[in-house]
């Protein structure tokens, strides 16, 4: 049976190869990933600790775009190129931009913190590969569900947990909005409302009384190091640093989507 089944995936490549899936960073990997489990493994261009605001792309990334039967990504004013991706793929090839797809657009860009935008873009993704291969529909659609039920399940635990809890933090810049507004906590201030954003002196001001009026216990950075201005406010007010992307999650066997939530959750923990 083995034999019957390599001879017609021999003489029918098309029929057993996964679709040629590229993703742009590594939370859109995994989500995507988490869903063709089975089927095949999604391409990564991005790589962890390099910057998607400050990323260039190399040759070997635009031959795998120009390959690709389908692009995920977040949105063309997050990942640095990106805007040029609609001009390097195949005219075959299937397009998603996430942020335009949620209705984020002008919003903060990581929404993989938010467990309401997760589902939806496990939806939203789960249709694009379906469209694109529906001869593995069942397992597509068997991935999701399972996925589905994690999250949902991570969601109605956390919201327990924070229910009447609110640590006191701030970031660095804007990557806990979504978060914030499912789980009902608010970030004291933020350094930049953007990654790339540069603050003033009236800036500074505001998240100078804003630390006054309210002190906070940490700051909370997906850099590493944190910025000389972050670590300039933390050493002032006696604010712990916390980079969010250190931290062990509390399940290593979880799927990589709900560690990227666990981790936040716990940085948030030392901010109590």
């Amino acid at each position: 049976m083995r034999f019957l089944i390599l001879l017609l995936c021999l003489q029918s490549a098309a029929l057993c190869a996964a679709p040629r899936v590229v993703t742009s960073i590594p939370p859109l990997h995994e989500l995507t990933a988490a869903i063709m489990k089975g089927v095949g493994d999604p391409a990564l261009i991005i790589k962890d600790h390099a910057s998607a605001h400050h990323f260039a792309f190399k040759p070997s990334h635009m031959i795998s775009l120009q390959q690709a039967d389908l692009v995920i990504w977040v949105g063309r004013q997050f990942e640095a190129g990106f805007n040029r991706v609609p001009d390097v793929l195949p005219p075959s090839a299937q397009q998603l931009e996430l942020m335009h797809e949620l209705g984020i657009e002008n919003d903060d860009g990581h929404f993989w913190y938010s467990p309401e935008l997760l589902l939806r873009s496990v939806e939203i993704i789960l249709a694009a590969l379906t469209k694109l291969d529906s001869e593995n529909r069942a397992q597509y659609k068997v991935n999701a569900e399972s996925l589905i039920e994690a999250i949902k399940t991570w969601r109605e635990n956390k919201q327990n947990q924070w229910h009447s809890r609110q640590p006191r933090f701030i970031t660095d810049h804007e990557f806990t909005a979504h978060f914030e507004a499912e789980m009902g906590i608010k970030a004291i201030a933020t350094i930049h409302d953007q990654h790339d954003s540069q603050g003033g002196f009236k800036d500074l001001n505001r998240i100078e009384s804003s630390l006054r009026t309210n002190p906070a216990a940490c700051l909370l950075t997906l850099e590493n190091p944190a910025s000389p201005l972050a670590q300039s406010l933390a050493q002032k007010y006696q604010l712990q640093i916390v980079n969010v992307l250190t931290i062990a999650a509390t399940n290593s066997q979880s799927p990589l989507t709900l560690q990227r939530l666990d981790q936040l959750s716990m940085a948030l923990r030392n901010c109590l």
